[in-house]
């Protein structure tokens, strides 16, 4: 008699980065709403608390939305806004980081046509957020912006001069960030050091 060992491994999924956050809890979930761009909201922010006890230095900020390439301040950051969570005190040019993007899908029309997250890469930016720091990120919504029903994570829209809360109207806003821990400037080599002043 031949005794048979099957053995299953497990494959562990392993992130590329120390830290990944989507206002859904759930990376990469997709719309069940949108937000139009001259309806709803014109950007689309979160805003948040580091509270991982270390610096963050952002990666890539991602976004579930659709439409033509954004203005100059496609995607931006306030690594500070203040001693609690708020919104930032100004509109999006007022923003501490930003950069333009072009949203994967061109166009659209439904929840059902935002089938993937737009990923910007920042990290050429540099965008260090310090430990507890309370801050905001966000992006230019140049047609659909995702959405899912409020979950307790409140974010905003910047409508008709001001930053509005979706909260009232049954809404989260999907986002999404990807950060690596900073290195301390004690423990950095040369290089790192560098590309914090490149």
């Amino acid at each position: 008699m031949r005794v048979f060992v099957v053995l299953t491994l497990l494959a562990a999924v392993v992130s590329a980065f120390d830290v990944e956050y989507n206002t859904s809890g759930t990376l990469g979930t997709l719309p069940t709403y949108v937000g139009s761009s001259d309806g709803w909201g014109e950007y689309f922010i979160v805003p948040l608390q580091n509270t991982t006890g270390q610096a963050l230095l952002l990666k890539e900020l991602r976004f579930p939305c659709c439409g033509p390439a954004t203005s100059g301040y496609g995607w931006v950051v306030w690594d500070d806004v203040g001693d609690t969570v708020t919104v930032p005190a100004g509109d999006a040019t007022t923003a501490d980081y930003y950069g333009a993007f072009t949203p994967v899908i061109a166009s659209g029309s439904s929840a059902a046509d935002i089938t993937q997250y737009t990923i910007v890469d920042v990290s050429a930016s540099n965008v260090v957020i310090p430990v507890d720091a309370c801050w905001c990120f966000g992006y230019d919504n140049t047609q659909l912006g995702g959405q899912v029903a409020f979950n307790g994570v409140i974010t905003y829209g910047w409508y008709e001069g001001s930053w509005d809360s979706d909260q009232p109207w049954g809404r989260t806003a999907l986002l999404e960030f990807a950060a690596d821990y900073a290195a301390a400037l004690e423990s950095a080599s040369w290089g790192e050091i560098k590309t914090l002043f490149d």
